[in-house]
């Protein structure tokens, strides 16, 4: 008979372990969850900005290159306009 209340004794405790382990276990997971939740939103956000400002920078990109090319037409011009010049006074 105590050999029966000591096993009794044993398997309540282990019980109870068992559920508190149980418990942490959840808690663990809801947290890690949460977690996971948290960084995949943290992702997107981070993602739908990155390609707003890719998107801002290639619209830059496009108009510093036509300036570039005004730019260098306006220098191969201005080129040809004195080279003009240095021949009139030259004759």
């Amino acid at each position: 008979e105590r050999q029966t209340e000591t096993l009794t004794k044993e398997k309540s405790r282990a019980q109870s372990e068992l559920d508190t382990l149980k418990v942490q276990t959840s808690k663990k997971i809801t947290m890690l969850s949460d977690m996971l939740k948290y960084e995949r939103e943290k992702l997107k956000d981070e993602e739908g900005e990155w390609k707003a400002t890719k998107k801002v920078l290639v619209k830059e990109v496009k108009n510093c290159r036509a300036q570039i090319l005004a730019l260098q037409a306006e220098r191969d011009g201005l080129k040809e306009q004195n080279e003009m010049l240095k021949r009139a006074i030259v004759t």
